[in-house]
């Protein structure tokens, strides 16, 4: 918690909250990797500390593929050395790689994951990187994969409240495209509420 903490104070706007996610909201963000069979493949991105990543590699089969994308060194170095290391070191099934790199730059074969799971703060970013970021995560899922994602339960209303005009109108502009989204491909919301703060989780269908 207290290299959680170092780590989002330096990077808040890549981070997003100063909490890890619960068990709870990891769960949640993972059910689809979870519920599916094997051979799978599963992509997360942002990982973070991760929370999300141990309930995926509890699930990873010996045919089973998990691609983890995180920009942050620090945060590599951390999930590698507290689970990745740890998780290999008892032999367990499935091949994982780590990828320190950002979503836009990392290469990863094209409509080939059954589940993409994302950790970014959408909220945080400037709406053409948000639309970016989107794009090439259902680009990377099969037909019939699902993604996953999350924001904080009410954020965009509370943040709205003390940024300006051009801070309003991106936050206004990253609603708008997540209601296409959530049109577009059969979206779903479900609301975690522990977690600190309380969380909705998104699902999208690629068709």
């Amino acid at each position: 918690m207290i290299q959680f903490l170092s780590i989002a104070f330096r990077n808040m706007k890549t981070v997003g909250t100063i909490c890890p996610s619960s068990p709870m909201l990891a769960r949640s963000l993972a059910a689809a990797a979870i519920e599916s069979t094997s051979p799978k493949r599963i992509l997360e991105v942002g990982p973070g500390t991760g929370p999300v990543t141990k309930e995926i590699l509890k699930c990873l089969g010996p045919d089973d593929v998990l691609d983890i994308v995180e920009l942050s060194s620090e945060f590599c170095r951390d999930l590698d050395s507290k689970i990745l290391t740890p998780w290999r070191t008892r032999g367990k099934p499935g091949q994982v790689t780590l990828h320190n790199a950002a979503i836009q730059d990392v290469q990863l074969e094209m409509s080939s994951y059954d589940c993409v799971i994302c950790g970014l703060p959408f909220n945080n970013f400037e709406i053409d990187l948000v639309e970016t970021i989107m794009r090439r995560l259902l680009d990377l899922l099969r037909p019939g994969g699902e993604l996953s994602f999350f924001c904080y339960f009410g954020a965009k209303t509370m943040k709205s409240t003390v940024l300006d005009g051009p801070g309003r109108d991106n936050l206004r502009a990253i609603a708008r495209l997540e209601r296409e989204l959530h049109l577009a491909h059969s979206g779903s919301r479900h609301v975690v509420l522990a977690n600190i703060p309380p969380a909705e989780v998104r699902r999208l269908q690629k068709p």
